[in-house]
């Protein structure tokens, strides 16, 4: 795991391949991802014996003295694999061609005779300095025309052939040699894509790759001059390989250039990965393969398109990089905030359990490294995980390193092998996932309400945000927030996903809106579903072009009201009262007032102050057999939280528990079968009414009336 040497403002804020994947896996002759394989009713040898309940080990980087007692050690303490040789590339392939795997075999063989599986990392996050030394054109460029060198990680070019192929090779021949050894289960591709400083290539070769994947999207120049308008500022290109990559000029970007490429860089990405993905198919049929990566607010690349063709999703979690970064905060908001990446990772392969790759296990950082988690957090980190979804965690790492740049990153192991102060608890918590089997790590997460997660409108808000301190990531983060305080369970989903499920769905910021996607909106509402949509609702088109009809452009009729006009705020916030059905306290309006005349809505709230003073902020439409909420106004938190809440339980949707804050609350369902998860946040004793007579599984009591938590402690409750 690495962010860097800081986690850099665009990380989060900015930003023939994969659309052939079909026709190359087919003419490969390489068999379909393991999860479509499960859902059909087939198995084979790929599918795991054992749970996926390991840790991540790093033999490169330990004498191999030590091996066996770390074999000995890690069995004992209850994990059943490894993943291993992600970051080996220099030891596989000290020179170019020559290729050494027989030190890897040893690995493997040491944890097998100790019941421990394996899971393999090809090695392309991190080249060796013979291969940039030898090739310095596979040297990424950064969004300011900057050469990245070499020496830390993730630093090459996504599109480069030269690269690729020499990744391509080095995963070859570990696939060759590694494809009937006993203990191997699966495989890891690369690591963690664009998660770094600079997640997107700016070189001549990614323009290249541009310009090619321009020519498959859009097939003739005329095209790409309309879509883009280039007829301002006289752009208007006569021949491909003028178009350009959005380095800084004299003057922002084409928008619709802008959007495009950051679609090109996640393609180029995910194509990538898939080179690799199509040779593990046929070279390594009986091996699950997937990758690692972080889910939202990170916002790079398209994890969709990645995961694609991968069995599950792999996340991984950090808690205590959110204590650095939002120092401050309560503790029920970092809560949310790590469980929105769980939720989104969750929503990448349709609602399909995930794995934890890299699971927090105690200070960790390089510069700079977090705290000490306190006794208890990592075991309800852990279990957080679980209760959204996962079927599998891995803890990041067995021992600490006692050189490179992640000196700081704590393992189980401190940097002299003794136990770290965590290594009791994790042992613990992964007893008693063992106990709780594999039907409940395996099992669903029941949701009726989603809240959209849309890149589209991430990046084109990126490129022109229209107010200085607007963010997409800021306000999904806000309403997520407001979903999960109801404690009804969410999904986190592409706009283009199916909606038939829900009975809610919230869209923060819906800057652009695709035909598609407005048809897909149409149709829930039509059908009976609530939609809510936050300001800036259909302000563009997938294209980046403002649309040419009153706003909210396609989905006006659905709204049952236009945008009269749209104000960022600077200077005097506004304010916002609420009508009875969301009676409550005044709110505040903060950086964006969308002013709203209805058609066919209904008024639920105005604003107070200024010049749109009695001019109407919320409003609610019926349309065919349910609901659409327009959310003009950009509230403040505790507002925010209110309306959603008042809005979920208009829509039949409500917890099940009353729980105080600081205390989560999920369910995981699998047939008959439910299980509760009681998570408290905080280090304060908590108290939960419960609705009935439940279980506690992890302790074996029966309780009614009122279940206590301790502080960071959980419960997993079934009904009796």
């Amino acid at each position: 795991m690495s962010l860097g040497n800081e986690v850099a403002p665009n990380l989060i804020t900015r930003r023939g391949f994969l659309a052939n994947a079909g026709v190359l896996f087919a003419a490969a002759g390489v068999r379909a991802p393991l999860w479509a394989r499960v859902a059909a009713g087939k198995s084979d040898a790929s599918v795991p014996s054992v749970l996926l309940l390991g840790v991540d080990y790093y033999p490169d980087q330990t004498p191999e003295l030590l091996w066996e007692e770390d074999a000995r050690m890690i069995a004992e303490t209850g994990f059943t694999n490894v993943r291993v040789a992600e970051f080996a590339w220099s030891m596989m392939e000290p020179s170019e061609g020559k290729f050494d795997f027989a030190w890897l075999h040893r690995v493997v063989l040491t944890l097998q005779k100790h019941g421990i599986q394996a899971i393999l990392g090809t090695p392309s996050a991190a080249p060796p300095p013979w291969l940039t030394a030898k090739y310095p054109d596979v040297l990424m460029v950064n969004d300011q025309g900057m050469t990245v060198f070499p020496g830390g990680r993730r630093f090459t070019c996504p599109t480069n052939k030269v690269y690729r192929h020499l990744s391509l090779t080095i995963a070859t021949e570990m696939a060759r040699s590694f494809a009937d050894t006993p203990g191997v289960i699966g495989w890891q591709i690369d690591n963690e894509f664009t998660l770094q400083r600079w997640g997107r290539c700016y070189c001549k070769f990614c323009r290249a790759g541009f310009q090619d994947w321009l020519r498959a999207k859009y097939g003739m120049l005329d095209e790409i001059n309309r879509r883009w308008g280039t007829a301002f500022w006289s752009q208007v290109y006569t021949d491909f390989s003028q178009i350009l990559v959005p380095l800084p000029s004299n003057g922002d970007p084409n928008p619709g250039l802008a959007l495009d490429y950051d679609r090109y860089q996640s393609f180029a990405n995910a194509s990538f990965l898939e080179e690799q993905l199509a040779m593990l198919r046929k070279t390594c049929p009986k091996h699950f393969v997937t990758t690692n990566n972080v889910g939202a607010p990170f916002d790079t690349i398209d994890l969709h398109e990645l995961y694609k063709n991968l069995d599950f999703v792999c996340h991984d979690n950090y808690p205590g990089f959110a204590q650095i970064y939002a120092q401050g905060m309560p503790s029920e908001t970092l809560s949310m905030m790590i469980s929105l990446g769980h939720d989104s990772m969750r929503g990448v392969k349709d609602g399909k359990p995930f794995m934890i790759m890299e699971e927090q296990t105690g200070k960790a950082g390089q510069r700079f490294f977090s705290p000490q988690p306190r006794k208890g957090q990592l075991r309800l980190w852990t279990y957080q995980a679980v209760a959204h979804g996962a079927m599998g965690v891995n803890y990041f790492r067995w021992d600490t390193a006692n050189f490179g740049a992640e000196e700081y990153w704590h393992g189980l192991l401190n940097h002299d092998r003794s136990k770290s102060p965590g290594f009791d608890e994790i042992q613990q918590t992964v007893k008693e996932l063992k106990t709780l089997g594999q039907e409940m790590l395996q099992s669903s997460y029941p949701a009726d309400a989603a809240l959209f997660f849309d890149l589209n409108s991430d990046w084109a808000i990126a490129i022109q945000p229209g107010h200085s301190k607007l963010t997409y990531t800021s306000q999904l983060i806000s309403w997520y927030a407001s979903i999960a305080g109801a404690h009804v369970g969410a999904d986190v989903i592409n706009p283009e996903a199916d909606l038939s499920r829900y009975k809610a769905v919230f869209a923060p910021l819906p800057y652009v809106i695709s035909q598609r996607q407005a048809a897909n909106i149409r149709k829930f509402v039509e059908a009976g579903g609530m939609f809510v949509s936050g300001f800036r609702l259909g302000a563009k088109d997938e294209n980046s072009q403002i649309v040419r009809t009153p706003l909210p452009g396609l989905l006006r009729d659905v709204m049952g009201a236009t945008v009269k006009d749209y104000v960022p705020i600077y200077d005097e916030k506004l304010g916002v009262k609420f009508s009875s059905f969301l009676a409550g306290p005044d709110g505040e309006c903060a950086l964006w007032a969308d002013v709203l005349q209805p058609s066919s809505a209904a008024i639920l709230a105005t604003y107070t102050v200024g010049a749109y003073a009695g001019e109407p902020a919320i409003t609610m439409n019926s349309f065919g057999k349910g609901k659409a909420v327009y959310l003009g106004a950009d509230l403040d938190a505790a507002s925010l939280g209110r309306v959603i809440a008042l809005l979920l339980e208009s829509g039949g949707i409500k917890s099940p528990f009353d729980v105080p804050r600081g205390v989560e609350l999920c369910m995981r369902k699998s047939g008959a079968k439910q299980w509760f998860f009681l998570l408290n946040h905080t280090g304060a004793s908590q108290g939960v009414a419960l609705p009935g007579q439940f279980k506690d599984l992890l302790t074996g009591a029966t309780h009614t009336g009122k279940i206590g938590l301790d502080g960071y402690e959980v419960r997993v409750l079934q009904a009796v």
